[in-house]
């Protein structure tokens, strides 16, 4: 029962973090009510089709990743971070929208990947539930956040990405932990595990902080 609300609750958050962002970005690059339009249609039916395979799939994919499956949180981690460097370096964003957007959606994909290919359990909901529910939240946040005004700079996303692809590494530290975690059978803690936990939470420091030293770095440049 645990783990399906663990699984639920990074389900939700996931659509949360991935709809906002990608949202403020074709925020910041569509000014054309017509193109918006074209893009909610082809993501509409992209992320419906992908999740519904991911749903009846979800079987064959824990047998195949299992236990491994947080190698995907770093590859999503990876990803997601290339996203930033890409807009940082890159000085035309009409040249990087496309490649952009679409690593994007291949992160929020993967998401979905972990989230409901290796969750027992989405709300109890079936297959098809879960898809529709999955599709209509995402780009109805996607189109809401497309029409806010904001005053974020192009710049400001290469960073927000490579704070988000930090997060993501942080969590894919933590994740094997806690599928590998027996909730009927805790053990006390040992020598190994206290060594263990506290090389784990070194590493996250450093990573935490290399990552606020980049983005003010990069927050200081010139817009």
């Amino acid at each position: 029962m645990g783990f399906n609300i663990l699984w639920s609750v990074a389900f939700i958050v996931s659509i949360l973090i991935f709809s906002v962002i990608i949202g403020l970005f074709i925020n910041c690059n569509i000014d054309s009510k017509r193109n918006l339009a074209k893009l909610s249609i082809v993501s509409f039916i992209s992320v419906g089709i992908f999740v519904y395979l991911i749903s009846i799939f979800k079987i064959q994919l824990d047998s195949l990743i299992g236990e491994y499956n947080y190698i995907l949180l770093f590859l999503i981690a990876f990803l997601l971070m290339a996203i930033g460097y890409i807009i940082l370096k890159q000085k035309d964003y009409k040249k990087t929208f496309l490649k952009v957007l679409l690593l994007s959606y291949v992160s929020f994909i993967l998401f979905m990947m972990i989230c409901i290919g290796f969750g027992e359990s989405i709300f109890g909901l079936d297959d098809l539930q879960i898809s529709l529910l999955t599709t209509v939240v995402f780009n109805l946040l996607i189109i809401g956040i497309s029409y806010v005004k904001i005053n974020y700079t192009y710049r400001n996303f290469g960073s927000m990405y490579f704070i988000l692809g930090i997060y993501c590494l942080m969590i894919s530290l933590l994740l094997p932990n806690i599928i590998s975690l027996n909730m009927s059978d805790m053990k006390p803690i040992n020598i190994v595990s206290i060594d263990s936990a506290a090389f784990s939470f070194v590493l996250l420091v450093i990573i935490v902080v290399l990552g606020l030293l980049y983005y003010k770095k990069n927050s200081l440049l010139k817009k």
